[in-house]
């Protein structure tokens, strides 16, 4: 069915249930969260993960370098088999921000707690704190646990700088130099949290949010460009005609950066995409941005793509994960009308660590905020509806593999932010 320019397919229209055809040919665009590191890790985590979950659920995969695209794009293909001779190749494409990230942290102490103060008074002053309560705890848990460190390290290293000059007081200095002391014990003290930063990541974690809420929620202008060449390369692969599917991938913070480059895309291509269209957002933290009074934008590229039947959206979480806001459907909590019946987007799915994932294994990565969270781009002891290589890679498109989900009977669906979206 050709479409005009613009329109936007309505839910549940018929142009839409035709059978799905097997995928042979898959375009990945995928959109990390904020991590300085780039895309050799993820290509790394794909390369070593895949092959383990197919020996576990009964599939072979196969990941290999590609050449960087014109654009210096970071690619690699997978090659999935199953069991029964069906194939399928996927090439995936870094859409990378980055070297944003890393331009972002600054070294300074004194910046960080600026912009820990900052960012605090704003999440309590424009209520997005206080409607977060009315949501999961742990990704609260988590946002305020950074906060709550720096502030333990100001309060200790000044009882290190009162201390100190106490100290140079008993050994008979002179009290004009107890202040310098303590002054000296002070900055010691602070300098040296420094040394702990690559365990506890207090410093990092105020870095992330506060880049989000730096513009109370709206794009940065430097990101808002990088979305626009996101959403022009994707609209691109749509138009060419070139992939069976082509799959959208958000984690952690990226979910939202995948929505609106999607969203954007969709602008520009205008017509009904010939290939399949999806969008896999996973361990999403949407609320973080989403609640603050100028996501707007963010907010109203949110319902586009839950009213959007030309994309089929997967959101995949666990309450385990305390870095995300599990089984919370991102758009209805930020819109006025909640989730309104019938609709299909987003699908909320739960990764259900605590069944997929050996209990002994689970226990040692209770601690290790980090690692849990990055688990749906790996393996699982035992395998559930959710298996990300099969999804990324597998001969079949995400709407055949959970159409039929539905939403989790435990997912959040009413309405929760301080700004709603009133279409």
């Amino acid at each position: 069915m050709k479409m005009d320019a613009g329109q936007i397919v309505p839910a549940g229209s018929a142009s839409i249930d035709a059978p799905a055809q097997p995928v042979l040919r898959r375009q990945v665009f995928y959109v990390s969260g904020f991590d300085p590191l780039g895309p050799r890790r993820y290509r790394e985590l794909y390369r070593t993960e895949a092959p383990r979950q197919g020996k576990l659920a009964g599939y072979e995969a196969t990941v290999a370098g590609q050449p960087a695209g014109p654009d210096g794009a970071y690619r690699w293909d997978a090659v999935l088999t199953e069991a029964d001779g069906r194939s399928a190749r996927a090439s995936f494409e870094f859409l990378g921000w980055d070297d944003i990230v890393r331009h972002s942290i600054r070294p300074s102490l004194l910046h960080v707690y600026r912009i820990m103060f900052r960012t605090l008074a704003l999440y309590l002053g424009s209520g997005a704190l206080g409607a977060m309560l009315r949501l999961r705890r742990g990704p609260l848990i988590a946002g305020l646990y950074p906060v709550a460190v720096m502030l333990f390290y100001l309060v200790f290293a000044g009882l290190a700088g009162v201390a100190g000059g106490a100290f140079a007081s008993a050994l008979g200095a002179p009290a004009w130099l107890a202040v310098p002391a303590g002054m000296v014990a002070f900055v010691g003290v602070m300098l040296g949290t420094r040394y702990t930063e690559e365990q506890i990541l207090a410093y990092f974690l105020v870095n992330d949010l506060a880049w989000s809420a730096q513009d109370r929620g709206a794009w940065p202008p430097e990101l808002d460009a990088r979305l626009d060449r996101f959403a022009e390369r994707i609209a691109e692969t749509l138009a060419s005609d070139e992939a069976d599917e082509v799959l959208v991938v958000g984690h952690s913070s990226g979910a939202q950066l995948a929505v609106t480059a999607l969203r954007r895309a969709l602008e520009r291509h205008g017509a009904q995409p010939r290939s399949e269209l999806a969008l896999l957002t996973l361990g999403q933290s949407i609320p973080m941005t989403s609640f603050l009074p100028g996501a707007e934008a963010l907010r109203a590229d949110l319902a586009a793509l839950a009213d959007d039947a030309r994309v089929f959206w997967l959101d995949v979480s666990a309450p385990t994960d305390g870095a995300c806001f599990a089984l919370t459907d991102p758009v209805a909590v930020t819109r006025a009308a909640g989730r309104p019946e019938g609709t299909q987007n987003p699908v909320i799915l739960s990764a259900a660590f605590r069944n997929t994932i050996d209990p002994a294994r689970l226990r040692r990565m209770r601690w290790r905020l980090f690692r849990l969270h990055f688990q749906y781009l790996c393996a699982f002891d035992r395998p559930g509806s959710y298996d990300y290589f099969r999804i990324t890679a597998g001969p079949e498109t995400l709407r055949e593999r959970h159409g039929g989900t539905g939403i989790s009977p435990s997912a959040i669906t009413v309405p929760a932010g301080p700004y709603l979206h009133a279409g």
